[in-house]
């Protein structure tokens, strides 16, 4: 039972992370990350994340007929953005720090082959960056985003590859919850987040 249930939290990991080899880091100039499958968007400063705080949050996530629910400890500041990914046995998973230029990633040796840091990092920018740097992000890449009052849509190439709807308590604040597919790697994520105040 216990191997069947580390073959499907690596699998919806591996689903969530991308097809390709791992990345371990990336400076801010050359850096691109991976939103899908050939469809590299430039990485945006720590400091153009819309959002600064630090955040809990429980995903579910769906990849066809599977579901798993995750942990996120995520804290978002001017200088560094960092993300801890836990499983259901509180074993972590993926460990992100974007500060000076650099993407720096620790992907636990349980991970499927293939787990890349660039394309969680990837889900992150559009889903919390700031609009205009996104918008200066994926210039040249053959991607838009578009804007509703609680949504964001992106498009590459003219196929929908993004899709995020939010249910925020304060367009300014991360209490609430979100829900976003990944068209391009198949998978969904309910997110509920609530901010950690100190």
């Amino acid at each position: 039972m216990r191997l069947w249930r580390d073959w499907l939290i690596g699998g919806l990991l591996f689903a969530l992370a991308g097809c390709a080899s791992d990345l371990n880091s990336a400076k801010t100039n050359e850096a691109t990350m991976l939103i899908g499958p050939r469809l590299p968007i430039r990485a945006i400063s720590p400091a153009e994340f819309a959002f600064k705080g630090q955040v809990t949050q429980v995903l579910t996530m769906r990849f066809g007929e599977q579901s798993i629910s995750l942990e996120a400890q995520l804290a978002m500041s001017k200088d560094e953005t960092r993300l801890i990914l836990l499983d259901s046995l509180g074993r972590r998973g993926v460990t992100l720090v974007w500060r000076d230029g650099r993407l720096e990633s620790e992907l636990a040796p349980w991970l499927p082959y293939g787990v890349r840091a660039d394309a969680i990092f990837a889900d992150m920018m559009v889903l919390y960056g700031q609009p205009a740097a996104l918008q200066a992000a994926l210039s040249g890449s053959g991607c838009t985003l578009e804007l509703g009052k609680a949504s964001r849509l992106l498009r590459c190439h003219d196929k929908d590859v993004l899709r995020a709807e939010y249910e925020l308590k304060s367009p300014k604040r991360l209490n609430g919850s979100l829900h976003y597919a990944n068209l391009a790697w198949g998978y969904e994520v309910e997110v509920q987040s609530a901010e950690v105040v100190r």
